[in-house]
């Protein structure tokens, strides 16, 4: 039996940790619901369903999960309850998994080949392989797809940056490593004007909400800052783009790199690269990771 919560009884019955109950709790401005297939008392499936600030006719469904042995029945029921929610909201094309906007998770995992599939990296969708099958079997098809890729021996890309870095440098540009314990507020307010402005063109991205990153995005991330998250200063010394990098399972993971429009096509991605994997050589790591790709 398909059951709609509250958003009282979604914090007790339909998140499952702690981070979850401050995603389900946050104030979105978006209308949205919680959904759950109950049987005997006994919750066997979950999905959420919300609207799109950005595109009225845009819905998303997510948080979609199943108990290992639940049917196909169940998952199409869940599946066609968040669906009719966005349906009576006037929405006409639902994108899943997506929990809540793409600033959280999303993406299903369909394939892993190659060095990638020694290590389950903590930023990777992790699913179980009929979840998407679940959805295509329900009328649902590919939107997008993204890859991540290995390059072991780095000092053997760096030629190829070499002269971006060196021109960048020439003109002006620098780097700077976050410093959230010393200037966490001025650090913090950067992030947010960069983030606004770099993904403004992204697939399915909504409007960047600043008290929202400040309450939930960052702090995920805070654990990871090194020197390999850095900003880069254009020549009068101003913040205009950042690299989020970190090292994990011995690869340097390039996960972010964001960087304002008015200065992109610059170079300034080579450059930020380049000044990583020098970094990174020094410690001793010579494999990169470029994570979740789009294009």
């Amino acid at each position: 039996m398909i059951v709609e919560l509250s958003l009282e009884e979604s914090l007790t019955r339909f998140a499952r940790t702690e981070f979850e109950k401050k995603l389900v709790a946050y104030p979105f401005a978006f209308p949205r619901t919680h959904f759950i297939y109950e049987d005997q008392g006994h919750v066997l499936g979950r999905i959420s369903a919300n609207l799109s600030l950005r595109d009225p006719e845009r819905g998303y469904i997510g948080m979609f999960d199943a108990e290992k042995d639940s049917s196909d029945a169940v998952a199409s029921a869940l599946i066609r309850a968040a669906e009719d929610w966005l349906l009576s909201q006037g929405v006409n094309r639902v994108y899943g998994p997506v929990n809540y906007s793409t600033f959280f998770d999303y993406r299903f995992e369909v394939a892993r080949s190659g060095t990638e599939e020694k290590f389950p990296f903590f930023w990777e969708p992790r699913n179980p392989a009929h979840f998407p099958q679940w959805f295509l079997k329900n009328g649902y098809q590919v939107a997008d797809e993204y890859f991540s890729r290995a390059f072991h021996r780095v000092q053997l890309i760096l030629p190829v940056s070499q002269h971006r870095y060196d021109d960048a440098l020439k003109t002006g540009f620098s780097t700077r490593t976050l410093d959230l314990s010393g200037n966490a507020a001025h650090e913090l307010k950067m992030l947010s004007k960069i983030n606004a402005g770099s993904f403004e063109e992204s697939f399915i991205a909504e409007a960047f909400d600043e008290q929202l990153y400040r309450a939930l995005i960052a702090p995920q991330y805070f654990s990871r800052l090194s020197e390999y998250t850095f900003f880069i200063l254009n020549p009068d010394g101003e913040e205009i783009g950042y690299f989020f990098l970190f090292v994990e399972n011995g690869y340097l993971v390039w996960k972010t790199v964001a960087i304002l429009p008015e200065y992109q096509g610059a170079g300034l991605a080579s450059f930020g690269i380049h000044h990583a994997l020098q970094l990174a050589l020094r410690n001793g790591v010579d494999k990169l990771l470029a994570a979740l790709i789009r294009t």
